[in-house]
């Protein structure tokens, strides 16, 4: 496994050793990793007497696309970190989960840092909200992409690839349109939508509890109308 080259040995005193595997699912490239590859990853770990902590900022998007229950997303791992405010549209926080010692130090380390919030009850009555009823909405997020993509794909000059949409993520490649990036930024923000500029290429737009159907194709018919001045 590729991921076994990169372990740094004690041994090698030009490099400080691994102690850590962090791994991210769901990726934030939109795509899932898989939970044989999340069980290889582990074995490696374990091998080599390391930990594994998940980045899960959208661990319920994965869990909702592989069409299993988080509990298996999480099993192959030491720690996870997973955010109440993506998908599950909490207005803010996230959850840090692991082994009790674990845990403990965590809370220290967080003590030391000047971390806290007093009467941090009302943040977490909505964060029991976002865990118990907006799970099921995942899906309909995702579907609410794919959507989107198709309605792109009949753009012309547009790429994408649907095969990589495993969430509510949506990337695609406008520059064979001829229309430039920071211009589409400035257009759409004029419109109220908001969209980050190009990265390598790609631009991403996110579909999430509160885009409709009709806010997608308002979106598509703002783009086809920049192409066509």
């Amino acid at each position: 496994m590729e991921i076994e080259k990169r372990i740094r040995k004690e041994e090698d005193i030009h490099y400080p050793k691994t102690s850590l595997i962090c791994v991210e699912n769901a990726h934030s490239s939109g795509r899932v990793v898989s939970l044989e590859v999340m069980e290889e990853i582990y074995q490696v770990a374990k091998k080599h007497n390391l930990q594994v902590h998940l980045d899960g900022a959208r661990l319920f998007n994965a869990s909702s696309y592989l069409n299993v229950d988080v509990k298996e997303v999480t099993k192959n791992v030491d720690s996870v970190m997973f955010c109440l405010s993506k998908g599950l549209c909490a207005p803010v926080g996230s959850i840090l989960a692991g082994k009790k010692d674990f845990i403990a130090k965590a809370k220290k380390n967080r003590k030391l840092m000047g971390g806290g919030l007093r009467q941090a009850g009302f943040l977490a009555a909505a964060g029991l909200v976002a865990l118990k009823e907006m799970r099921e909405n995942l899906k309909t997020d995702h579907e609410k992409a794919i959507l989107l993509a198709k309605e792109l794909e009949k753009i012309p000059g547009i790429k994408l690839n649907k095969e990589d949409i495993h969430l509510n993520m949506v990337f695609f490649d406008m520059r064979d349109t001829g229309l430039v990036s920071d211009h589409v930024v400035e257009k759409f923000l004029e419109k109220g939508i908001k969209i980050n500029g190009e990265e390598d290429g790609l631009m991403r737009f996110v579909t999430h509890y509160w885009i409709t159907e009709e806010d997608i194709h308002f979106v598509v018919d703002l783009l086809k109308s920049l192409m066509n001045k």
